[in-house]
């Protein structure tokens, strides 16, 4: 099940990809992969200041209570947030 995931954060508002989100058992582990993602493509992009702040992300979701919730919705983007703790 392909679903767009977008992370809301000050510094990286709008950086998404495609995911099967069935690959995945929790927001944790979809956080992880994201946040991987994104400094991969900074890193690959001479992005070196903004791979440390990438770094000390700690995405997670406000939207749904549970993991499972993601695959019932019809939002056509799930968002992690990076901007709140």
């Amino acid at each position: 099940m392909l679903k767009k995931i977008q992370i809301s954060d000050e510094y990286f508002w709008g950086f998404n990809r495609i995911i099967d989100i069935t690959i995945f058992n929790s927001f944790d582990e979809l956080g992880y992969y994201i946040k991987n993602e994104l400094i991969v493509f900074l890193n690959e992009n001479n992005l070196l200041n903004l791979v440390e702040i990438a770094q000390k992300l700690k995405l997670h979701n406000h939207n749904f209570h549970n993991y499972e919730d993601i695959y019932n919705t019809n939002d056509t983007i799930i968002y992690l947030c990076g901007g709140c703790n």
